[in-house]
């Protein structure tokens, strides 16, 4: 019995199926995509995506079933701030007590 070699969670699904349906060779699989099988192995093993800078690179991506471009991860915009005092006290205030609050505002100002 073959013991099945370690796969990176960042290949993708597609691939693992395929690498799967190859009987965990790396030679088999990679004859069949028509690719060097030093892309599938540093994709499989390490996580290792090729380059999408030139059209070589983007064609490997799409045949080891990788985005034509690879996306990166969106940052944080903003960071949580706390909110101010008057914030702080109109949320501790119950439901009812601001409704008579924003009445007696509403009427005063009529």
């Amino acid at each position: 019995m073959k013991i099945k070699p370690f796969i990176h969670p960042a290949t993708p699904s597609k691939l693992k199926t395929a690498f799967r349906r190859a009987r965990y060779k790396y030679h088999v699989l990679a004859k069949a995509l028509g690719i060097n099988v030093k892309y599938i192995h540093d994709l499989i093993h390490y996580g290792k995506e090729p380059t999408d800078q030139s059209e070589k690179g983007r064609n490997i991506r799409v045949k080891l079933f990788l985005p034509r471009k690879s996306r990166k991860a969106q940052e944080r915009t903003r960071q949580y701030t706390e909110p101010p005092e008057y914030i702080k006290w109109w949320r501790s205030l119950k439901k009812e007590r601001r409704h008579n609050l924003i009445m007696m505002s509403w009427e005063s100002q009529g």
